[in-house]
């Protein structure tokens, strides 16, 4: 007798019973819209929030800034944004303020008000998102 693999959390095959096909009872299974699917698989993978930098944290409470719970939550969507274009570093403008993040890690990297941003130059982005 030939042993067949097993994978954990694969449910158990069940007999076909007389008179029924495999096409039937494929059909029973429910179907999944991939859009809630993408939704559940993204809140499990990736926490949610955003994290800042040790260096984010010290300018933040150097210049005064505070960022509302509904700043957070447009930091968040433009960083979603950038994620679904496939961005990794990018700056946030929102605002008067502007944030340098890493998109793969939901890392704030650096933040800067509107005074701090005369004649900044930012570097190593690989995109701009307006938020």
């Amino acid at each position: 007798m030939t042993a067949l693999p097993v994978h954990p959390g694969t449910p158990p095959l069940a007999p076909v019973k007389s008179g029924q096909t495999a096409k039937v009872r494929e059909s029973r299974q429910r179907e999944i819209d991939p859009a809630i699917f993408r939704r559940e698989l993204d809140s499990r993978i990736r926490p949610s929030g955003i994290t800042f930098s040790r260096h984010a944290a010290k300018r933040l409470q150097m210049r005064g800034i505070e960022i509302t719970p509904q700043g957070m939550e447009r930091i968040e969507t433009a960083m979603n944004r950038a994620e679904e274009k496939g961005s990794r570093d990018s700056l946030i403008l929102a605002g008067t303020l502007a944030l340098v993040v890493s998109v793969t890690n939901r890392t704030v990297v650096t933040v800067m008000d509107s005074e701090n941003m005369q004649e900044s130059v930012v570097t190593n982005i690989d995109s701009a998102v307006l938020a």
